[in-house]
């Protein structure tokens, strides 16, 4: 089932509801949902469900647009979203959350117009016509010494062999290819067309989101690179904080980086799915963190170089059930 909700078109099915939807702003919508969008059942939205919604509420609207209005507000534009997708019982996260977004003005959270800002100025150069070349009056005048003159200090001279009618004929066939040779340079240079302008350039595309890596069903590791940075989740069964054998070996890009920048920190957040006591859940958030703090100093990493950071919400709605019950080892600049 997550093969299958991996290679769901995302854009595709925004543009069923919003056919002049930005592509990038889907694609950030994507990336913001991380892997909610691995399983299907995280990946698509229940309107009929008022813990769901509230979580869309208080998570997304709130939290990631900053909006401010009234929860009915709030609550009544989520539920006209769900009516404008009435016609399917499956109603995918990214569409929920980009009606949304754009319902409320928000698409710029998500870089709406970015890019169209920064091609304006390169389109407005590209559209001016070239400027019209400057009259050659200069050369549109008919010259006060030439062929004419010529001609004449030519007539002053009698040597005999040429007539008088001859250089008369001569000196009128000569102006009158000067005229014309004159006349097809200037018509020339004022009936030719500008140079079409250049078209502007297409905006880059921007580069596809790299693939998430799976979320274990259980117990589990794994690694990845953020930003450049090694970062590892460490998965739990549910209501265990008994870490998985492989800790050391995923640890290890985390070790390194730790030599390599003396000044940098380690930082743990632990996570828990929605269900259950929400009390019990912190405690056992804390309980996680705190045993995955203990692995990494069997493994060399010196506690004062360990922050143990509450998250803000320690249930990720943005998740499944599995991929909510977890600790993130991620890297903060010294």
């Amino acid at each position: 089932m997550a093969e299958e909700v991996a290679g769901t078109d995302w854009a595709s099915d925004v543009k069923r509801y919003a056919p002049e939807a930005d592509d990038g702003v889907i694609a950030a919508i994507v990336r913001y949902c991380g892997i909610a969008l691995r399983t299907r059942d995280a990946a698509l939205v229940s309107f009929s469900d008022p813990v769901e919604t509230a979580r869309v509420r208080d998570n997304f609207c709130r939290k990631k647009l900053e909006l401010t209005d009234p929860d009915e507000v709030i609550d009544a534009a989520i539920a006209k979203v769900g009516e404008r997708m009435s016609d399917t019982s499956f109603r995918n996260r990214v569409t929920v959350y980009y009606l949304l977004a754009e319902h409320f003005g928000k698409l710029t959270v998500f870089g709406a117009g970015a890019a169209m800002a920064a091609a304006a100025p390169v389109a407005a150069a590209a559209a001016a016509p070239a400027a019209a070349p400057a009259a050659p009056l200069a050369a549109a005048a008919l010259p006060s010494g030439g062929h004419g003159a010529g001609r004449s200090g030519g007539a002053d001279r009698d040597d005999g062999f040429i007539g008088f009618a001859t250089l008369v004929a001569g000196g009128g066939a000569a102006i009158m290819l000067f005229a014309a040779i004159a006349g097809s340079y200037i018509a020339g240079r004022f009936d030719k067309a500008p140079p079409p302008p250049a078209p502007a350039p297409a905006p880059a595309a921007e580069p596809a989101a790299p693939p998430a890596p799976a979320i274990p069903a259980g117990a589990g590791i794994v690694s990845e690179v953020v930003e450049g940075r090694p970062k590892v989740s460490v998965y739990f069964d549910v209501g265990k904080a008994e870490i998985a054998p492989d800790f050391a070996a995923a640890v290890a890009p985390i070790k390194a980086w730790l030599e390599a920048n003396p000044a940098d920190r380690v930082q743990l957040s632990g996570f828990t799915d929605p269900t259950g006591n929400a009390a019990a859940n912190a405690e056992l958030a804390k309980n996680r963190a705190q045993a995955v703090a203990a692995s990494l100093e069997k493994e060399g990493v010196p506690a004062e170089r360990i922050d143990l950071v509450k998250p803000e919400d320690i249930s990720d709605e943005a998740s499944d059930l599995a991929g909510a019950r977890r600790v993130e080892i991620t890297l903060t600049p010294g």
